[in-house]
């Protein structure tokens, strides 16, 4: 996972707008691009904990849950693809720095809304922020350190760190401030995003020639494994998003209070951070195929586990389910730059953006189902999703690795 892997860059631009050749494998750019991702991603997560509150509120059922967060899927992720497009295409994209400020701004004014509709208003709104960063970020990751795979599995880390963190962040502003007081949160939101325009500020554009356009149409000969890799992608996004989503309301439901539920959505977001930084080392020494394929056959015994356990066994199943499922978070973003390195933001947004909006949008059905049958039923469909994607990986794993793969076996073929 090398330089190969990165975007084609003339000599003293791979490593992030001609910072020169870096050895470490952190540096302090990739450490604030970490840091970035960790904040962005927490406000992302912010509301998870706060469902119960505004389902009393604004008097939604599983099925308003479900389709908030679908609707929010649209801003967050499904934009992803068009701001990847639009930063193959640009010299500087500030919309990176800009997207924590954006983020922040709009999801800690949640404790606003008055109505159902103010609700999605804010969380699409604040999404768009969100789906600015991570095209373009995840690409300079990449291409800050030689060793690809550890580079972006600490990129990666840090968003889930912050995915992580979000709820428990959510739960302190509240329980401390009130529901109506949840704009305090924009602070570490305006800290980020100042450091982040400082950055940009004093680095160089890319050269012209970068920003050529590559053409979709190279993208065909490794159509079958980056399909692959998308629905495996969408599997785990489902699955990881629904648990998210309805963990709160699960144990709102068996009593627990606000702050329980925040710790234990963290603890459960928490252990899939960790899952994606031992995911990105793993990647580098067995292969990241290998890696995307056994998150899914480990994970799924230990989802059904929660299904079938009592509270405590069956909690901390679903945290060590969570951290195997993830460990293939940041594989699949490298697998799918290495199948077209000229693409890689295209394909960064699509499997960081498109796939995690189609797993979201799937949860919209799976909360229509819980209220007609029970919570325990939606969540049973959504750990049988595990089975698919274990599919996907396993076909995956047979399919062509990169364009120049599918040439040589095509070759190899006809001769």
């Amino acid at each position: 996972m090398g330089a190969a892997a990165s975007r084609s860059a003339p000599p003293g631009y791979g490593l992030c707008y001609g910072a020169g050749s870096m050895r470490r494998v952190f540096t302090a750019r990739l450490g604030l691009l970490a840091f970035g991702h960790l904040a962005i991603d927490a406000y992302s997560s912010f509301f998870t904990p706060l469902l119960p509150l505004l389902a009393q509120k604004l008097d939604l059922n599983l099925t308003s849950i479900g389709t908030l967060v679908a609707l929010t899927s649209i801003s967050t992720s499904w934009a992803q693809p068009l701001f990847g497009l639009l930063s193959d295409r640009l010299r500087r994209p500030w919309f990176v720095a800009f997207a924590p400020l954006v983020a922040a701004v709009f999801m800690s004014s949640l404790g606003f809304a008055q109505s159902y509709g103010a609700l999605v208003a804010l969380l699409m709104l604040g999404g768009l922020g969100v789906a600015a960063f991570h095209p373009e970020a995840a690409v300079l990751a990449g291409n800050l350190s030689p060793r690809r795979g550890i580079a972006m599995s600490l990129f990666i880390t840090g968003g889930t760190l912050g995915f992580a963190l979000g709820p428990l962040f959510a739960a302190g502003v509240v329980g401390a401030f009130g529901l109506e007081r949840t704009w305090i949160a924009v602070l570490p939101g305006l800290v980020v995003a100042s450091l982040m325009l400082v950055w940009f500020a004093r680095v160089g554009p890319r050269p012209r020639h970068e920003t050529v356009r590559p053409p979709l149409r190279e993208l065909r000969p490794v159509l079958w494994p980056l399909t692959l890799l998308y629905f495996a992608t969408v599997a785990r996004s489902a699955v990881s998003y629904g648990f998210m989503t309805f963990l709160p309301m699960h144990l709102h439901a068996r009593g627990a209070s606000l702050s329980r539920g925040g710790l234990m959505v963290s603890l459960y977001l928490l252990a899939g951070a960790t899952g994606g930084l031992l995911g990105g080392w793993l990647a580098d020494r067995v292969g990241g195929r290998r890696v995307v394929l056994v998150s899914f056959l480990i994970s799924a015994p230990l989802y059904a586990g929660f299904l079938l356990l009592p509270d405590a066994p069956g909690l901390t199943c679903l945290v060590a389910g969570s951290f195997a499922l993830q460990t293939s978070l940041p594989v699949n973003v490298v697998l799918g730059q290495e199948l077209s390195p000229r693409h890689s933001s295209t394909l960064s947004s699509l499997l960081m953006g498109a796939a995690w909006g189609l797993g979201a949008m799937l949860i919209g059905p799976v909360g229509a189902l819980s209220d007609r049958f029970g919570l325990r039923a939606g969540l049973a469909v959504l750990t049988g999703m595990l089975a698919v994607g274990a599919f996907c990986a396993a076909l995956l794993c047979a399919a062509p690795a990169s364009q120049e793969a599918v040439v040589l076996h095509s070759a190899g073929e006809s001769g």
